[in-house]
């Protein structure tokens, strides 16, 4: 952690580091398991090029609204204007990927299903297209032409449903589960929404068998869907993997990390196969 981080945190807490370590996890940010005398907490710092891909008032918002849900874990200090996050630590708590027991797609659909129960709005939008055309005007190279994406984007426009509060970040690390509770962390993306933008969000980033893929279809709509459903949430299959695809390009290009650009080519190779 630089030290203007740690001296801030340090005057946050009113207390000295005693214990700093880097918990290797996120993407958008660095997050640090810190200990002092009094607290035991996770701080979230962004890295410098967060700006052009999340909107931290929005996750102030959200945060604002879910306060009271138990969805997510306890929020001890957060500044939308740097993005500087402080949580309390929560012992045992397991990613979707580090969890493996038989329930966690059945856990994953429930608490997905709680956030869009809630059935309120923060009154900013998460509008999918906005976030392509912004990622993509930062990518000077993309993998996916402009005309094939032009094309899904026109399929997108006429979709006219519900919004609702959703996520729209449904990557592993933001699914966590304790023997007794389950998180729903970081609403970095959070926004009015289509719900089944979130659902096919879960579908399309993590590495789901067709078992399970039904599986969490099943939980979720608890009835089966209808055709025309299931043919929406196609549609919305192919927007992720050209939305993430582009947005990996940028990052890649932007802070030149392998690790994006094999974001890039699985997104660009499932968007083949749609």
């Amino acid at each position: 952690m630089e030290k203007f981080w740690q001296n801030k945190v340090e005057s946050i807490l009113k207390e000295k580091i005693q214990s700093l370590t880097d918990t290797n996890k996120g993407l958008t940010n660095k997050n640090y398991h810190v200990i002092t005398e009094h607290y035991n907490v996770i701080v979230r710092i962004p890295h410098s090029d967060s700006s052009n891909i999340v909107y931290r008032k929005h996750e102030a918002l959200a945060q604002t609204l879910i306060k009271d849900t138990q969805l997510n874990v306890d929020v001890i200090y957060f500044n939308p204007d740097d993005g500087l996050k402080i949580t309390n630590y929560v012992p045992n708590l397991l990613t979707f990927n580090e969890y493996r027991g038989n329930d966690r797609i059945q856990r994953t659909a429930q608490l997905m299903r709680k956030l869009h129960q809630l059935n309120q709005c923060i009154g900013v939008e998460f509008n999918p297209i906005d976030r392509y055309i912004k990622y993509r005007s930062n990518v000077k190279s993309p993998m996916v032409d402009d005309h094939e994406a032009q094309h899904i984007i026109n399929t997108i426009k006429n979709v006219n449903r519900p919004h609702t509060l959703c996520h729209n970040d449904w990557v592993e690390g933001n699914i966590c589960f304790t023997q007794e509770k389950d998180y729903l962390i970081d609403y970095e993306y959070a926004g009015d929404n289509d719900p089944f933008f979130d659902v096919m969000s879960f579908i399309t980033e993590n590495d789901l068998t067709e078992v399970e893929k039904n599986e969490f279809i099943k939980e979720y709509f608890i009835n089966t869907p209808s055709p025309s459903d299931l043919e929406l949430l196609k549609v919305y299959e192919q927007f992720h993997n050209l939305l993430w695809c582009t947005w990996a390009c940028m990052m890649y290009e932007s802070r030149n990390e392998s690790i994006y650009k094999e974001i890039a080519q699985s997104k660009y190779n499932a968007l083949k196969k749609t």
